[in-house]
């Protein structure tokens, strides 16, 4: 069977070529955004408070941990459907088409994304294999670009199992059931306040989520 690097290494070569045949073979979409979604914002509601004090021009934490579950909750589906439709954007190439945001929302995210991507590599750390679970270290970091400067570096532990299927078809070749499927990132809570901390630098508040998707 192939190391847990091993198999991130394809998916990230996926990514970069744009390969969204072998991508979604190797990485379990939905799970990955469903479950990371929401421990994300359980950590949110968890530390309201806190991230009010440190961002007090952001009414997303202006109203307390109830009202932020809330709405995250009521609009659960907007957001996960922004990310795949940001994500099939990037894969299909249509992010070239991108105006600004205000035209073309999912567009200009996806060509945002094309840049953040472009600005980071990955150093691989240890993984830890038991049965048909895995875990992996990554370090993404990013390169003295702005793009890359904004990332900074950002520690993920992801976790992966076993292929369920007796025979997949990557890339186009049948192959044994003998790959990892990325699945989770085990790490959220740690993740959340710097990406956060990114996410309140970065996104103006032009850029407002109520568009229509």
């Amino acid at each position: 069977m192939n190391s847990l690097t091993a198999e991130l290494k394809k998916i990230l070569s996926a990514i970069d070529s744009r390969d969204a045949e072998t991508f979604y073979a190797r990485v379990d979409l939905k799970p990955l955004m469903n479950v990371g979604y929401d421990e994300a914002t359980d950590v949110l509601a968890k530390n309201c408070a806190k991230f009010h004090e440190l961002y007090p021009k952001d009414l997303f934490f202006k109203f307390g941990a109830t009202v932020l579950r809330f709405y995250n909750d009521k609009f659960r589906g907007v957001h996960l459907g922004l990310i795949e439709k940001v994500i099939a954007a990037y894969f299909d190439g249509s992010f070239r088409d991108a105006k600004s945001f205000s035209s073309t929302p999912i567009k200009f995210l996806a060509a945002e994304l094309k840049n953040l991507l472009d600005a980071i590599h990955a150093d691989f750390g240890d993984e830890n294999i038991s049965g048909d679970t895995a875990t992996l270290e990554v370090k993404m970091v990013g390169d003295g670009s702005e793009y890359g400067r904004m990332i900074g570096t950002l520690n993920f532990v992801l976790e992966f199992v076993k292929a369920d299927d007796a025979v997949k078809t990557l890339g186009g070749k049948r192959q044994p059931n003998s790959t990892w499927r990325l699945r989770k990132i085990k790490n959220v809570e740690e993740l959340v306040p710097p990406i956060l901390d990114i996410a309140e630098r970065y996104w103006p508040s032009s850029w407002d989520l109520g568009i229509k998707l």
